[in-house]
C-alpha cells in the first residue's frame, strides 16, 4: 500500500460519510442510538442497584461469581444491544436494509463487547482484561465495519529488515499481545509449581528457593519462545545478532589496553 492508494482509501472514506451524513435517516438512526444509550443507561443502574450479588451468588462457585458479577455490571451494554436489534428488526419491515445500516452497527459492537466481557470474566489480573477486551473489541470493530482485511494489509505494508527479520506494526503488535499473555499464562504455572514445591517436606527452604527460579526463568524462556515462533520470527536471526554483537564486543576488548580496568572486564565477559 503507496502513499497513492492511502489517499483513494480516505477519499473513498470522505465520501461515504459524507453521503451517509446528508441522508435523513442517518439522523434517525443517531436520534434511535442516542436515546436508547440513555434508556440502556437508567435500566443498568436499576439492575445493579436491586440486585445484591454478595447474597445472590453466596455459596456459588468463583468462575460462576465472577461471571455473575460481570454480567450484571454490564447491564447497560445489554439492554442496550437489545434495544438495537429491536429498533432495526423494526425498521428492516418498514423501510430499506441501508436504511438502519447504523442501528445492525451499534448493536454488532454492543453484542461482541458483551461477549468478550463475559469470557475475559474468568481472568483475574485486571491489566491483562482490559488489554485482553479492548483488543478483542477493536479487531470485532474493525470486522463489522468491513475494514479488518485493509487494516492489516496497511500494517504490514511498512516493515524494517534487519538481517533477516522483518520488522512491520503488525509483527510488534501481534508479538506484545501474545508476550503480555504468555507471560501472564507461565506466571499462573509457576505460582502453581511453587505452591507444589513448598509444600514438599523433603526439599530444604534453600532447594525450593533455587527451584522455583528455575522453573519461572524456564517457564518465561518457554513462553518468550512459543511467542516468537507463533509471530514467525526466526529465532537463527536473533542468534545471529547476538553472535555479531559479541563477536563487536571481543574485537574493542582486543584493541584495548590489557593492563586497563576496562579491558579486563571485557576479558572476563568473554569468558
Amino acid at each position: 500500500m503507496d502513499l497513492n492508494d492511502i489517499t483513494t482509501f480516505l477519499h473513498a472514506a470522505a465520501r461515504s460519510v459524507g453521503a451517509e451524513v446528508t441522508s435523513p435517516w442517518f439522523y434517525l438512526q443517531l436520534g434511535l442510538i442516542l436515546a436508547g444509550a440513555g434508556i440502556a443507561f437508567a435500566a443498568g443502574a436499576a439492575i445493579r442497584s436491586r440486585l445484591d450479588m454478595t447474597s445472590l451468588a453466596m455459596g456459588w462457585p468463583t468462575p460462576l461469581r465472577l461471571f455473575m458479577r460481570v454480567l450484571v455490571g454490564s447491564a447497560s451494554t445489554a439492554v442496550f444491544a437489545v434495544e438495537m436489534t429491536l429498533a432495526r428488526v423494526v425498521m428492516l419491515t418498514s423501510t430499506w436494509p441501508s436504511r438502519s445500516y447504523l442501528l445492525s452497527v451499534a448493536a454488532n459492537l454492543a453484542f461482541a463487547w458483551l461477549i468478550i466481557r463475559l469470557v475475559t470474566s474468568v481472568i483475574r489480573n485486571t491489566f491483562i482484561v482490559r488489554l485482553v477486551s479492548l483488543s478483542a473489541w477493536l479487531v470485532a470493530a474493525l470486522s463489522i465495519l468491513g475494514q479488518l482485511e485493509p487494516t492489516i494489509d496497511a500494517l504490514d505494508s511498512v516493515s524494517i529488515v534487519l538481517g533477516g527479520l522483518r520488522l512491520t506494526p503488525l509483527l510488534l503488535i501481534k508479538l506484545g499481545v501474545l508476550l503480555v499473555v504468555a507471560l501472564w499464562l507461565s506466571n499462573i504455572a509457576s505460582n502453581f509449581v511453587e505452591s507444589r514445591i513448598t509444600r514438599s517436606g523433603d526439599l530444604t527452604p534453600s532447594i525450593q528457593v533455587l527451584l522455583v527460579k528455575m522453573i519461572r526463568l524456564a517457564l518465561m524462556i518457554f513462553a518468550v519462545a512459543v511467542v516468537m515462533s507463533a509471530v514467525g520470527i526466526n529465532l537463527s536471526a536473533l542468534a545471529i545478532f547476538s553472535g555479531a554483537a559479541a563477536s563487536a564486543s571481543a574485537s574493542a576488548c582486543r584493541r584495548s589496553s590489557p593492563i586497563s580496568s576496562a579491558a579486563s572486564f571485557c576479558w572476563r565477559i568473554n569468558r
